[in-house]
C-alpha cells in the first residue's frame, strides 16, 4: 500500500560498504599472494563478511521518511528505534559533510527540535535534498 503523505524517502549512502569491501579485497589479495598468510587471510575474509552483513542490516533497516506533517527516522533491526518529529516541532536542520561527502553526496543530517532535542542520522544519502524538502514543508 502506497502512503500518499510521503513526500521523500531516503536511505543511507552506499559509502557504508567501502571499508568492509576494502578489507575483503585485502584478504583475498593476501590469500593469493602468500601461502604462509593463508590462514590470516581467511580470518580477515570472515571478519569482512560479518562486517558486510552487519553493514547491510544497518543500511536496509535505516531510513528517513518525510511526510506532509512529520519526519520519521528509523534505525536498528533487533532494537528498532523510530522517531516521529512533527514539522511544527523542528527548530533547525543542519548538515555535516566532509569533502568526500560533498563529492559523493552523503553526510549527517542533524534535526534540532523544540527544547534542544537533537536527532542525528549519519551517512544519509543526499542530505541537502532532505533538508530542502523539510524546509519547504515547514514554510507551507
Amino acid at each position: 500500500m502506497i502512503d500518499k503523505d510521503v513526500v521523500y524517502f531516503a536511505r543511507l549512502h552506499w559509502i557504508l560498504f567501502f571499508w568492509p569491501i576494502v578489507l575483503a579485497l585485502f584478504a583475498i589479495y593476501m590469500g593469493y599472494s602468500s601461502m604462509p598468510l593463508k590462514e590470516v587471510s581467511i580470518l580477515f575474509l570472515f571478519v569482512a563478511l560479518i562486517w558486510m552483513i552487519m553493514t547491510w542490516v544497518t543500511y536496509h533497516f535505516s531510513s528517513l521518511t518525510i511526510k506532509n506533517k512529520q519526519v520519521i527516522l528509523r534505525t536498528g533491526m533487533l532494537v528498532r528505534q523510530t522517531v516521529d518529529i512533527p514539522l511544527s516541532k523542528i527548530e533547525s536542520i543542519d548538515i555535516r559533510q566532509s569533502v568526500l561527502g560533498s563529492i559523493l553526496r552523503y553526510g549527517s543530517l542533524v534535526i534540532t527540535g523544540t527544547g534542544g532535542t537533537r536527532h542525528i542520522i549519519n551517512f544519509l544519502d543526499n542530505p541537502l535534498t532532505c533538508r530542502r524538502y523539510i524546509e519547504q514543508l515547514m514554510h507551507e
